[in-house]
């Protein structure tokens, strides 16, 4: 990827009420979920910033922090915060609570630029909207979704044409996420295994 040309957001959301904490807080062995999400952001750009709306996070890095503009709008008012702030013509967006994805499925979605298009990975369970590029032109597109209420990423990667980049079946280990405690310790199991 041509780094001054990218940002990457990390979403770290809110309270995530169905995990009962804030998820970026998550520990697997010894290491939060948002440093595996750091690690792999740096890999990407050097031009990282982060989306939430929890105060406490908000003194804890060097890296900016942003609130949504569009509060309790979910992810894609995450996405909205990130275009306005970002300092280059693409966004990688990368969610703080899957800590197995690699840099090199963002090199991968970077190939596939075209016209200004969304471009979002997709594995066999369907479309990934939180591991996508955006382009600035974007932004537009998703203030109005979100003056008008709608929410659902996948309803504004349709709109504007996103194009899908197909991971093969054992590419989807990488787009786990934590949705509950008990997700903490398989992944830690699976890491384990492969040696990390």
């Amino acid at each position: 990827m041509e780094q001054n040309e990218s940002t990457v957001a990390i979403i770290a959301g809110g309270q995530s009420r169905r995990f009962g904490r804030p998820k970026y807080q998550a520990q697997i062995d010894g290491r939060r979920l948002i440093d595996f999400a750091l690690d792999v952001a740096l890999q990407v750009s050097p031009e990282v910033l982060i989306v939430s709306g929890l105060d406490a996070i908000k003194n804890e890095f060097e890296f900016p922090v942003f609130d949504d503009e569009f509060p309790h709008c979910g992810p894609l008012g995450g996405i909205h915060a990130a275009l306005k702030r970002m300092g280059s013509e693409w966004l990688a967006v990368l969610p703080v609570d899957m800590p197995l994805l690699k840099a090199e499925i963002y090199h991968e979605l970077w190939k596939h630029r075209h016209e200004k298009r969304p471009v979002v990975a997709k594995t066999s369970k369907g479309v990934e909207p939180m591991v996508s590029l955006w382009p600035r032109s974007a932004r537009d597109a998703i203030e109005h979704a979100l003056q008008t209420k709608q929410f659902k990423i996948n309803d504004v990667l349709g709109e504007l044409a996103a194009i899908e980049v197909p991971f093969p079946p054992e590419e989807s280990i990488h787009f786990f996420n934590v949705n509950f405690e008990a997700d903490l310790r398989l992944i830690a199991k699976i890491l384990a295994e492969k040696g990390k």
